[in-house]
């Protein structure tokens, strides 16, 4: 019996079929290509983070803008409009993926709202990742320019002018992605983003804002050592780049000792009745 039909006969191939593949014999070889071409469980693309694996991920829906929209001061195409603005996605579960994607729009990894990160699942489902260090910049830094339409490459001037649109907005940045996400829309005139955790920031980390205007925005806490974390920050980056920065005492100045004991953010400060 030749082995084609010693397949045909077997489950070899309704196996392969449940699997998404298409089993033939070629050359005397078993081949198998996928049935789909864009099933994620066999695209090389969605190994690392790319533009597509976030595009997959999209959702335009999240808990966290809720409290403002049932309060009248936010509306649901704003919560939309918000989330295509900083490429939201929700894991498989419903968490919210936030998304970490540099000037030049290259998504370097995303952070799960419950703690974690996209690259520490990728890894694990991936043995050829565990030599990956992935690498972060701040959340929303890919609104520092905007892709350019073709129409626009004819123009004289320089490659990173002609692919991109630089926003001149002054710039915000707070802890949460979250908070980042709602002020967006509270405060439309400034760009914000989210360091997300100080485990990975440093004065590396603030190299694209170079020739920018930079307030900080940090958590407060009883005992005043994350804002002045954020102060010695502020002094090194002064002393690297052009960058006019400052970090804002708003919370350490008005905040009441028990939304310090829970080390509020600017948008709990607000959102609690603060100005």
């Amino acid at each position: 019996m030749k082995l084609r039909d010693v397949i045909e006969k077997t489950s070899l191939k309704a196996a392969a079929r449940e699997a998404g593949l298409e089993f033939r014999m070629a050359g005397g070889r078993m081949e198998l290509t996928p049935t789909d071409p864009d099933d994620p469980r066999y695209c090389t693309d969605f190994i690392l983070p790319t533009m597509r694996m976030v595009d997959a991920c999209r959702a335009d829906d999240f808990d966290f803008f809720r409290p403002f929209i049932d309060a009248g001061r936010l509306t649901a195409e704003q919560m939309h409009r918000a989330a295509a603005r900083y490429h939201l996605g929700k894991t498989r579960s419903g968490k919210p993926l936030f998304w970490m994607i540099n000037e030049r729009q290259e998504p370097l990894d995303a952070h799960i709202a419950s703690g974690g990160w996209i690259s520490t699942a990728l890894k694990a489902r991936q043995p050829l990742l565990h030599a990956w260090c992935p690498v972060h910049c701040l959340f929303g830094q890919h609104l520092l320019s905007t892709p350019n339409s073709p129409t626009t490459l004819n123009s004289p001037t320089t490659l990173h002018s002609k692919l991109y649109t630089l926003n001149s907005s002054p710039i915000a940045i707070v802890e949460s992605e979250a908070s980042a996400v709602v002020l967006s829309e509270l405060f439309p005139d400034v760009l914000w983003m989210a360091y997300a955790t100080v485990e990975h920031l440093d004065v590396a980390s603030f190299a694209p804002l170079q020739g920018r205007t930079v307030t900080l925005y940090p958590n407060t806490d009883p005992s005043f050592s994350t804002y002045l974390f954020f102060h010695d920050l502020a002094d090194g980056i002064r002393e690297r780049y052009d960058i006019h920065i400052n970090v804002a005492s708003i919370l350490e100045d008005h905040a009441t000792e028990e939304q310090k004991s829970r080390c509020i953010d600017l948008l709990d400060f607000l959102r609690e009745g603060g100005s």
